[in-house]
């Protein structure tokens, strides 16, 4: 039947005649195939909120595949500083510096899908498993034990996220702030609480306000931040891992900032022309394609994800003897390093290297392969002049710390 010989009154649905209007059922229905929420799927049935019956417009939405973290070319040093950080959450935050278009930022975005699920508590107060691990049964509130002695579960997990600030970012923002008077006493929590176990990231130092840098410096160190108003005072976990990039040919980073980044990590472009040959194919190929480019990493990346937490897992046991703690502290005093921040980031940085090669103990190795990227640039800012010399220092602080470790080199590098 065309819609020609409908009679009046009446409407047409495909092949069939349907007496809609005739029977005062009004227009035909909208069809509901997905909905976000359940929330959604109520408001669609009852005809709350503003949904257009005709048609949906494009909102314009971006489904963003980061680059690959193993299709970066070379940046092996910066690859590694990451990696650290990855099985050691509690290290502190990596700075990677190098001149703009070297893949600072594009490393930074893959960061997150490399790591580990987050797992995220499913009580108010933030009750975990490992909370009853560690002081038993009293160390959750009361719901949660009941939870746990019925097997039920306390928390759930999610996949790594990227919060990556923006420079117009205020500390209000980062911390959090009262919800609007109508709404009662509430506070909402802010970015750095929400980024609790996830990545997040500061694009160039020298556009962000200097309160800004030494807030979420603070809370990546303590792991919570407390937030103090008229009549109340909050603490809120922020145990995200803190990766930052600066370009030293440009702008210089004070001494104070960075000696609150655990690992320091220089990226130079490749120099050779099979290198740069493959940055330009991977590029390309991931321009043209994202989620082709990135299912081509997928097994790896899973592979290496798994590796990770394996690391994490047994870097709890991982010991440092007396012998190299000592060691490693002379050879901070020699280079002339006051701050104990200093061999702390490098035992701490050794100890994941150690994790990270299936063993529980560290070497002398793990101290040498960490060494640089732990203890420089902790004397003096790091200016365009002090950039230029990076490398020359590089080589004079290996040959210092050669001395304290030859020792140990000599016993197979064990203490």
């Amino acid at each position: 039947m065309s819609a020609e010989d409908v009679p009046e009154g009446w409407e047409l649905i495909g092949d069939a005649d349907a007496p809609r209007a005739h029977f005062g059922l009004g227009p035909k229905p909208e069809l509901i195939t997905s909905v976000r929420s359940l929330k959604d799927l109520m408001d669609r049935v009852l005809g709350r909120g503003e949904y257009d019956r005709t048609r949906q417009e494009d909102a314009g939405w971006a489904h963003v595949v980061p680059f690959p973290f193993l299709a970066m070319v070379g940046l092996r040093e910066a690859r590694t500083a990451l990696l650290l950080s990855a099985i050691h959450p509690g290290l502190g935050g990596v700075l990677l510096a190098g001149p703009s278009g070297v893949g600072k930022s594009i490393l930074a975005r893959s960061f997150a899908a490399i790591l580990p699920p987050v797992v995220r508590s499913l009580c108010y107060y933030g009750c975990l498993p490992e909370d009853i691990e560690r002081g038993g049964l009293e160390a959750v509130c009361a719901d949660c034990a009941r939870k746990y002695q019925a097997g039920e579960p306390l928390a759930t997990e999610s996949p790594a996220r990227f919060f990556a600030l923006d420079p117009t970012v205020t500390l209000d923002d980062l911390i959090g702030q009262p919800s609007p008077p109508d709404q009662g006493p509430r506070f909402r929590k802010g970015l750095l609480a929400q980024a609790d176990g996830h990545v997040v990231y500061l694009d160039d130092l020298a556009r962000y306000p200097p309160l800004v840098v030494e807030a979420v410096l603070e809370a990546a160190a303590m792991g919570y931040y407390t937030v103090q108003r008229p009549g109340w005072t909050a603490s809120y976990r922020s145990r995200f891992l803190l990766v930052a990039s600066v370009d030293p040919t440009r702008t210089p980073v004070p001494q104070p900032w960075l000696e609150r980044f655990a690992l320091r990590a220089v990226l130079h472009p490749p120099q050779d022309d099979e290198a740069r040959q493959q940055v330009y194919e991977h590029v390309r190929a991931w321009q043209e394609d994202p989620g082709g480019f990135a299912a081509l990493y997928r097994d790896e990346t899973e592979a290496l994800r798994a590796e990770i937490h394996a690391a994490r897992v047994r870097l709890p046991r991982v010991r440092v003897a007396p012998e190299l703690v000592r060691a490693a502290i002379q050879g901070v005093q020699r280079l002339g390093l006051r701050s104990p921040r200093a061999e702390y980031a490098w035992l701490e940085a050794a100890r994941a290297h150690a994790a990270a090669e299936g063993r529980e103990y560290v070497r002398a190795a793990d101290l040498d392969a960490t060494a640089t990227l732990a203890l420089r640039w902790r004397e003096t800012d790091l200016t365009p002049e002090a950039w230029t010399t990076t490398e020359a220092a590089d080589a004079r602080r290996k040959d210092r710390l050669a001395e304290v470790l030859a020792p140990f080199a000599e016993k197979g590098g064990e203490a």
